[in-house]
């Protein structure tokens, strides 16, 4: 083709690269991670994977590389990598925990007609019980010995040998991830979703920490004219089972949303296939839901979904969004079609085949 001389020839616009850091912890951790890396280069993607140390402390310079990058993949934590979990989520304040409950259909279900769950956990990370704020009973005697509950029993009644745990609520923690939970309830819902917010604490037990909470965020909800719900956490348990299908965006205070999202898991199939991205300011990393699981780590059967599907909502995160919907849709097709799936979901694969699998379906 002929170019007159005065107009300038169009040079191909380039996709910038993207990093990612690449965080493997322990256990099953380095397979599964290992498996999704080969798989995202794979794509073809403009990815650059960094792989630094780990470490106890995490190194300086490790830290510095995940601030840095696009998008940060952790795999599994385990005893010697609980200080790579404590900083990435805590001491990064990594407070909004996004756990995506999905059955694609082929998946072991325990239930009998799972076909349609397709909700989202919202774990509150930063306050409630955890990270564990704890001490000596006999401290918190001598500085509040009248606390009492709702019998009338104080605390010096317990005497001073023993533990206690300190629950914290914020009305700045709690309309932090309520307005989260709106945002991601409206996403939700220009994809079709109800865009409804279901609130789970145990405010008849709590009434000052869980009511303030159920306080607050019903509050906020209203006033962004979303549908809203409130269970206590006992009744969200029984409903999670029998009414999954009923289920858009259920936020939940920390211990809640820590125990009820391992529970949700497993309506879809199992832990294996659990992903999660936590969000901070200005921060965020991503991993699956399960921990590293000694008694199959090294055999190369560890399911790969949870950290793919994980790596899917890291791809949303760094702007890609066309390719993250385009990665979930091959794990969809990979379990349709049955053939490669690992010994919890019922088939022989190896870890690295499951993942190789899903990279065939996305080309």
């Amino acid at each position: 083709m002929n170019t007159p001389m005065n107009t300038p020839m169009k040079t191909p616009m380039k996709t910038p690269m993207k990093t990612i850091v690449a965080l493997p912890g322990e256990g099953i951790g380095p397979e599964v991670v290992d498996a999704t890396c080969e798989l995202l280069m794979g794509t073809g993607l403009p990815l650059k994977i960094l792989t630094p140390a780990q470490g106890s402390p995490l190194p300086e310079a490790t830290k510095r590389a995940a601030r840095e990058a696009d998008g940060v993949l952790f795999g599994a934590a385990g005893p010697s990598t609980s200080p790579v979990v404590s900083w990435l989520r805590w001491e990064m304040a990594a407070w909004a925990g996004v756990r995506p409950i999905r059955f694609f259909p082929g998946m072991r279900s325990p239930l009998a007609d799972p076909d349609g769950i397709d909700y989202v956990l919202l774990r509150e990370n930063s306050e409630g019980l955890y990270p564990g704020r704890e001490g000596d009973l006999g401290e918190l005697v001598k500085l509040m010995p009248n606390l009492a509950d709702r019998t009338g029993r104080t605390i010096k009644d317990f005497g001073t040998e023993g533990r206690f745990a300190v629950k914290v609520v914020t009305p700045r923690g709690a309309q932090r991830i309520a307005r989260f939970a709106c945002d991601l309830a409206r996403r939700r819902q220009k994809r079709g979703k109800p865009g409804k917010i279901t609130l789970v604490t145990k405010s008849n037990v709590l009434p000052r920490t869980d009511g303030l909470y159920d306080e607050i965020v019903a509050n906020v909800v209203r006033e962004a004219g979303l549908p809203f719900e409130h269970f206590h956490v006992d009744d969200a348990a029984r409903r999670l089972v029998r009414f999954p299908k009923a289920m858009d965006v259920v936020l939940c205070m920390n211990l809640y949303g820590d125990i009820l999202s391992d529970l949700g898991a497993e309506t879809a199939g199992g832990l294996g296939l659990a992903p999660s991205g936590n969000f901070g300011d200005g921060w965020a990393y991503f991993e699956s839901v399960h921990g590293s699981a000694p008694d199959i780590a090294g055999k190369g059967i560890a399911n790969p979904t949870a950290t793919i599907l994980s790596a899917a909502l890291m791809l949303e995160h760094m702007g890609m969004s066309a390719e993250a919907q385009r990665l979930e849709a091959a794990v969809g097709r990979v379990y349709r079609d049955g053939r490669v799936l690992t010994p919890d979901q019922g088939g022989t694969a190896k870890t690295r085949e499951l993942a190789q699998a899903v990279l065939g379906a996305y080309r």
